[in-house]
């Protein structure tokens, strides 16, 4: 929607073009740039659509990183991550460690199902062996790794960041979005992660801050924070994806009742 220079999104998903509004959201991208240059792994809680992709995508644009939408890929496994990761990589660095090095020589005679079968037989030795390749620290988002509590593959999936972890990658760090619900059954069920999710998670609003409705909508539209006040106001539990949509499909004559009378 463009309206005298207002610019909201019709259909409000993560992107590198869309823009990040809030103190909240911008701390939250803050704290992640500096759990990832240090641990070698960062989880980022939200509600759906509370802004968990759109604050990765900050990240990433504050860090040297390859951004991996799980939504996008068939199998949530260790080897489709390996294989998607030195797939990114290698297409950015793939001229580095010349033709003595075997991962080079299969992405470039074999291209990405090379590097999947490679993954498929050793996806740690795949990872590690990509990440080697790029010579400066790579944050590796893992957006929707596990999209519910109730996935029939939750454990073999959460094993993934278990088995990430212990890698120690010295030059990587990995940033996992996550549901509240799919954070406390992995710390309610895995202890060993739970223990460890304590010192790396930033968590973002569980609804709007009042406070903040104006800094995220003018963002996009600053001549419609007096209506997102008044629909927060009506809807206190609304989502910023759900805001955005309502302002980007809703007359503002919906809400003239919210209006104090004179």
């Amino acid at each position: 929607m463009s309206l005298n220079g207002c610019s909201i999104p019709k259909w409000p998903v993560a992107g590198e073009a869309y823009r990040l509004g809030g103190r909240s959201w911008q701390r939250a991208v803050e704290s992640l740039v500096k759990l990832t240059s240090a641990f070698p792994m960062a989880v980022l809680l939200g509600r759906a659509g509370m802004g968990k992709s759109q604050v990765a995508y900050e990240v990433c644009k504050k860090t040297s990183c390859i951004y991996v939408d799980l939504t996008e890929v068939g199998e949530r496994s260790m080897a489709n991550i390996a294989a998607i990761v030195a797939w990114r990589l290698l297409s950015r660095y793939g001229d580095r460690g010349g033709a003595k090095n075997r991962i080079v020589e299969v992405y470039r005679k074999f291209g990405y199902e090379g590097l999947a079968s490679l993954a498929r037989g050793d996806p740690a030795w795949t990872l590690r062996s990509a990440l080697e390749l790029a010579g400066t620290r790579t944050v590796v988002v893992l957006d929707e790794l596990l999209p519910s509590a109730e996935d029939p593959k939750f454990f073999e999936v959460a094993y993934i960041m278990h088995r990430i972890r212990n890698m120690n990658l010295p030059n990587s760090s990995f940033l996992v979005t996550m549901l509240p619900e799919v954070y406390e059954k992995i710390v309610e069920r895995i202890p060993p992660l739970g223990n460890f999710f304590i010192h790396i998670t930033v968590q973002l609003p569980d609804v709007i801050p009042e406070e903040e409705v104006e800094d995220i909508v003018s963002a996009y539209c600053p001549e419609k924070a007096e209506l997102a006040r008044k629909i927060v106001a009506e809807r206190p539990d609304i989502t910023v994806r759900e805001l955005l949509l309502e302002l980007n499909n809703m007359p503002s004559r919906r809400y003239v009742e919210l209006v104090p009378a004179d």
